[in-house]
């Protein structure tokens, strides 16, 4: 086979795989401002939810305040759900990824994320397990640690409320393995969307729900990153910056401490407590939903931006080889010039 052939035969596949790579752009925009957009719709009804509870913890305290002025010894009984079970030895973590592929590092960064946290519980002697939801993560982390038991969870797609129905199953498997006593702590590590280009893996904890507090305790497992994008024109189709409200998904201390509404305004039945321990569960299942969305937009993101890269990437190789071509095509040109014109002269002395 000719060279000319052997170039033609890639600028060929290549031309395929820039075709394919460029849909899948088109498709992952598409899906980029559905999921952004469900996302952005999710956040009131989380504040409201947010809301709802800092009055019910905030009344709490206050009553545990005036039992103390009163100089009773009795305490206020917290829910397990927010003040965990006294112990601190066996962790659960939620691994939160996509089953879809083809969408970069998004997946891998996760899977890492986990397995830096289970290296540093293991120094510090607890007992871990994993609940992989979404297979591209589950896939990836067994690689990283076999030796870590783990579980899988594959996201039932519906058209309608899908997400949430995975955010209702997924919490109440989660609260009822806690109850069973089956772990002391969960945490679910998730990739945040900061941006279209940067996307942040982040550990939190639920259970005991640290959710109210404005620090995050597992801070420091986050790396932050600095990315400079390359100029694409599909950058401006979707915002991204600072997109969660003012709460973002946190009670705050010092909305704990006092606000412009006393809490004596809300009579509970049949109490505060008993309140609260009703609504936590729909509570955490806000906040796991608005997770999953958040998962979401980030793969999707990732996704758009691998395919862009890749698209980007097979053009400049088809401008490489369409130079190689032109200089190969000269080349053989000029060569069989010269091989006419060295018969002719043969001939000619002949």
């Amino acid at each position: 086979m000719s060279s000319l052939k052997k170039i033609k035969d890639q600028v060929h596949s290549i031309n395929a795989t820039k075709q394919m790579t460029a849909s899948m752009k088109v498709v992952a925009v598409s899906r980029l401002k559905k999921k952004h957009a469900a996302f952005l719709e999710s956040i009131p009804y989380a504040d409201e939810m947010n809301r709802v509870v800092r009055r019910l913890v905030r009344s709490m305290k206050l009553r545990q305040e005036a039992l103390i002025w009163q100089d009773k010894d009795t305490l206020v009984k917290w829910p397990a759900l927010l003040n965990g079970n006294g112990k601190d030895d066996r962790y659960l973590i939620v691994m939160m990824t996509s089953d879809d592929g083809l969408s970069g590092a998004s997946a891998l960064q996760v899977a890492l994320q986990v397995q830096k946290l289970i290296a540093y519980l293991k120094e510090q002697g607890k007992s871990i397990s994993v609940v992989a939801y979404g297979a591209r993560g589950g896939d990836i982390f067994k690689r990283l640690c076999p030796d870590v038991p783990m579980m899988r969870i594959k996201s039932k797609k519906t058209k309608e409320a899908g997400a949430y129905l995975n955010a209702e199953r997924l919490t109440a498997d989660v609260i009822a393995s806690f109850e069973q006593n089956r772990f002391d702590r969960c945490l679910i590590v998730y990739n945040q969307f900061r941006s279209i280009i940067l996307q942040v893996p982040v550990v939190e904890q639920i259970i005991p729900s640290h959710i109210f507090l404005k620090e995050n305790p597992w801070d420091f497992m986050v790396e932050e990153k600095k990315i400079t994008p390359k100029k694409s024109p599909f950058l401006s189709v979707i915002g991204g910056v600072n997109v969660l409200s003012s709460l973002k998904g946190a009670i705050f201390k010092t909305n704990l401490r006092g606000g412009k509404r006393s809490p004596e305004v809300y009579d509970y039945e049949p109490s505060d407590t008993g309140v609260l321990e009703a609504i936590l569960p729909q509570y955490l299942t806000a906040y796991v939903y608005r997770i999953i969305l958040e998962s979401e937009v980030s793969d999707n993101a990732a996704r758009l931006m691998a395919m862009d890269n890749a698209t980007r990437n097979a053009s400049e190789m088809l401008e490489k080889l369409s130079r190689v071509y032109r200089r190969t095509r000269q080349a053989k040109i000029t060569t069989d010039i010269a091989e006419v014109s060295a018969g002719a002269n043969k001939e000619a002395r002949i």
